[in-house]
């Protein structure tokens, strides 16, 4: 899995804002970034009235907008997916996933707070806390950064969960859950698949090889 950071803090503390400059500022420096926003309420993304809301209110499980320039996907789950699984499904070229939520989850955390809107930051903070971006001083155990200093937190997260963690290029999820390969067994999957679809009539040369294997009867 692509190493994944949580931004987190009460509401209106300006998770999204940063969020929206932090992005581009990776994404100048190279890297890929996937971002999930967890919602504990009902989803709800399509508009009423459009064309794929009409599909999913007829009974569609699976409904998908495609165009030359993205990809949208509505599917019905019957939970909430575990972040391993929306990871390890759909974010396997990633260099970085940044998540707004999950705060009772044990990722690393980044606290974002904002004295001129609340007295205090989050209760109970833990080890999992691993900074704090904010308009005052924060805890001297942590790595601290301002509201604006874009580059400098861009720069913490380079080094500490990117570099570290390069992008593998073999990854294997059963039943939902990604399982770790180690380097021989890595070699090993992707030489052999790659070498069997090599030969193969028109996938001379795949530079993405997906194989979805499903056992027993459908429900």
């Amino acid at each position: 899995m692509p190493p994944v950071i949580s931004f987190i803090g009460k509401p209106d503390s300006g998770k999204t804002t940063l969020l929206e400059k932090l992005i581009p500022e990776l994404h100048r420096r190279g890297y890929r970034i996937g971002t999930i926003k967890h919602h504990v309420h009902t989803f709800e993304m399509d508009k009423p009235g459009k064309d794929t809301w009409r599909h999913k209110q007829a009974g569609a499980s699976t409904v998908a907008l495609s165009s030359p320039t993205g990809l949208g996907i509505i599917r019905d789950v019957p939970e909430d997916l575990t972040i391993e699984e929306l990871i390890g499904r759909y974010y396997g070229d990633i260099d970085l996933v940044i998540t707004e939520g999950y705060k009772r989850l044990g990722l690393p955390k980044i606290e974002v707070f904002r004295s001129a809107l609340h007295a205090e930051p989050l209760p109970d903070r833990d080890e999992t806390w691993v900074a704090m971006v904010s308009d005052a001083a924060g805890p001297a155990d942590l790595p601290g950064f301002c509201l604006d200093d874009v580059a400098g937190l861009a720069d913490f997260l380079e080094e500490r969960f990117i570099k570290p963690f390069p992008r593998q290029k073999t990854s294997l999820l059963v039943n939902g859950q990604p399982v770790y390969l180690n380097a021989f067994v890595e070699s090993f999957i992707r030489q052999a698949i790659t070498g069997m679809t090599c030969s193969l009539k028109g996938c001379q040369n795949p530079e993405e090889i997906i194989i979805t294997i499903r056992q027993g009867a459908a429900e």
